[in-house]
């Protein structure tokens, strides 16, 4: 019987981040996960899975799977290495879904990509609902969190990247309040800002300005105007939208128990210079680095 040649490096990687450890395999094919403290808080075991009964002529279905409970954390993964075919699924997932414990019975829910286009969501009742994402032509952001007397959302849509295909250029930041105990989508009772800038190539060095105040249902500002300049310059400028990216990269640190900083683990130097993002990762900016040195 020949030797199996194990490739764990999904599982590995997500381990790692925790902070864990393995040990093994051992000769059941099986790891085991330890925490920081060398306590055993779940494993690795590569078997057969089944999904349903298998006819004749297919294939049986081999993969690892991945159990961890540990004082912070559930996680529980089969990651199938191949269908009933016989076909060999591709195992360069870059996708974790997982649970952050909290007082039980809650969880804050966690689905993650760190991939070439980076996304998170967080489903949780102490910090709220957040949705951020990464894609080819720039960024998404939008978190809903509670005060002890408000209900907030903000969002943060940055589009800078274009192409043959695709000219339009976007800045849009929103922020919308309302007292606590009153949905944010009853719009007379909720007091919203928005101030959007769209630019669709025609111009390169114009930009059209949205400003609009909505009080109560009313609208109490709306002003519509062209200035010079660039969709970058009004990202960079408009400090409301640096603040919540901030706030939102402090708090994604306090929710997911990583020894990695968040937001640099999902976007590097290079993606950042690639989908303009230097005016939110300034550790990255190397003009404004030389600027501090001089």
């Amino acid at each position: 019987m020949s030797e199996i040649k194990h490739n764990i490096d999904y599982e590995k990687r997500f381990i790692e981040l925790l902070g864990y450890s393995l040990v093994g395999p051992n000769g059941s094919n099986c790891w085991i996960i330890l925490d920081e403290n060398k306590k055993q808080v779940g494993y690795i075991q590569y078997k057969k899975m089944y999904n349903g009964n298998l006819k004749k002529g297919d294939s049986e279905i081999f993969g690892y799977y991945t159990f961890i409970d540990s004082s912070i954390i559930r996680y529980e993964y089969p990651r199938k290495l191949n269908d009933k075919e016989g076909n060999i699924i591709d195992s360069n997932d870059t996708d974790y879904f997982f649970g952050i414990k909290r007082d039980y019975p809650e969880y804050d829910y966690v689905t993650m990509n760190i991939g070439e286009f980076p996304s998170l969501t967080v489903d949780s009742k102490k910090y709220g609902n957040i949705d951020f994402k990464v894609d080819r032509h720039g960024l998404y952001l939008k978190f809903n969190s509670l005060t002890e007397k408000f209900n907030i959302e903000e969002k943060l849509v940055y589009q800078n990247i274009g192409d043959e295909y695709h000219h339009y250029k976007e800045y849009d930041y929103q922020i919308r309040n309302c007292k606590k105990g009153i949905e944010l989508d009853n719009i007379k009772g909720s007091i919203s800002r928005k101030i959007r800038g769209t630019n669709w190539g025609n111009e390169e060095d114009q930009v059209m300005v949205q400003e609009i105040t909505w009080v109560y249902g009313n609208i109490r500002k709306f002003k519509v105007y062209v200035v010079q300049g660039t969709v970058e310059e009004m990202a960079t400028k408009n400090k409301m939208g640096i603040d919540f990216f901030n706030h939102f990269r402090f708090l994604i640190n306090k929710i997911i128990p990583f020894k990695e900083e968040i937001i640099s683990l999902m976007i590097n130097e290079n993606m950042a210079e690639q989908y303009n993002l230097l005016m939110f990762l300034p550790e990255y900016n190397k003009e404004k680095g030389r600027a501090r040195q001089k």
